[in-house]
């Protein structure tokens, strides 16, 4: 799109109030926190900040949002910050935008952020021609090369309750794998993954998640990788039998 005042910049927002956009973030962050490192939450908060004015649309450039995080004493590399979108799209936190010059060429991107039940919603349609285009709407489903096709292909009959569902869940499981410190790949911890996310759909289809399904396999899968690290160290160095009680 090219270069509009700021105040049109609210037309984009998918939120009709300043409280929609912060209860809708708040639960963001309950449920996908773990996702990030401490250093992208500090990316992240930035980039919730820069987009309160207008209800969830950051038009700020990057460099501008890490001398604001800077200021604030919290200092971010320019590399953190944009592990931080990649994973924020991932998870669809966020949908991306460019913007183009009135002379031609591509200037700062905009992030969108979307409420926490929606995937992937377009932005509010504009009355102008001046229209955002969405950055390659083909690439953002697939965003997910290192998502298994194993796991992929387990979770596609349930995409109808989320486009996203496998990404997201992939998001989870890598970020339950980095906190348990394994050392090995986590693709060899696949059939455990799957065995949980099969022990998700049970438990949502008996209705006895109280949360979202997405926390309740990010618990269970974490206690389960717990439970599975507690078994390759006693294998390797034996571990007292009243440790596996804990």
């Amino acid at each position: 799109m090219q270069n509009v005042k700021r105040k049109m910049y609210k037309q984009l927002s998918t939120f009709q109030t300043n409280d929609q956009f912060k209860n809708e973030v708040r639960q963001h962050l309950a449920f996908f926190t773990e996702c990030f490192t401490p250093s992208e939450r500090i990316a992240l908060n930035q980039l919730i900040r820069t987009s309160i004015p207008h209800r969830g649309v950051a038009v700020s450039t990057v460099c501008k949002m890490l001398a604001a995080a800077h200021a604030s004493g919290n200092a971010v590399s320019r590399s953190t910050f944009e592990r931080m979108l990649v994973k924020a799209r991932k998870l669809g936190i966020i949908t991306m935008h460019h913007t183009i010059r009135e002379t031609g060429g591509y200037h700062h991107s905009i992030y969108i952020f979307q409420p926490f039940t929606a995937s992937e919603k377009s932005p509010n349609p504009l009355t102008s021609p001046i229209l955002l285009k969405k950055v390659n709407s083909a690439n953002q489903k697939k965003v997910n090369p290192s998502v298994p096709q194993e796991f992929s292909k387990v979770t596609a009959p349930f995409t109808n309750w989320e486009p996203n569902l496998s990404v997201k869940l992939w998001s989870i499981s890598e970020a339950s794998f980095k906190r348990m410190k394994f050392t090995d790949s986590i693709e060899n911890h696949l059939p455990l993954i799957i065995q949980t996310f099969k022990q998700v759909i049970q438990q949502h289809k008996k209705q006895k998640i109280q949360s979202t399904i997405y926390s309740y396999f990010y618990g269970t899968l974490l206690a389960k990788l717990a439970e599975e690290k507690r078994r390759i160290v006693r294998d390797r160095v034996g571990m007292p039998a009243w440790l596996e009680q804990m």
